[in-house]
């Protein structure tokens, strides 16, 4: 799905990750219209006074992978992202 558009799907998923952020914190959005690069750098001001720019945290998670995730990105601004979900091994046969 990401090879095509690749730019504005990352943005686009950047953006969905903001906005969790934003509706949970109480958030504001933040940008420069004049800025050549504003999608890139799109920002969050955070209440405590924080700044985060939520679509480069994506793009770094596409580049670097798992090192950059996003739930762990969440957990260090206070989200509650849940329990891990349970693995079990399923067989790959069975027997009767």
């Amino acid at each position: 799905m990401l090879a095509q558009q690749l730019g504005a799907r990352l943005f686009a998923l950047g953006a969905y990750v903001g906005e969790v952020v934003r509706r949970h914190t109480g958030a504001a959005w933040s940008g420069d219209d004049d800025d050549p690069a504003a999608e890139v750098n799109i920002a969050l001001d955070l209440p405590d006074g924080r700044r985060i720019w939520p679509v480069q945290r994506v793009m770094k998670r596409f580049s670097n992978g798992g090192e950059d995730g996003l739930v762990a990105y969440g957990a260090a601004l206070g989200l509650d992202t849940g329990s891990q979900p349970a693995t079990r091994r399923r067989p790959w046969f069975r027997r009767r």
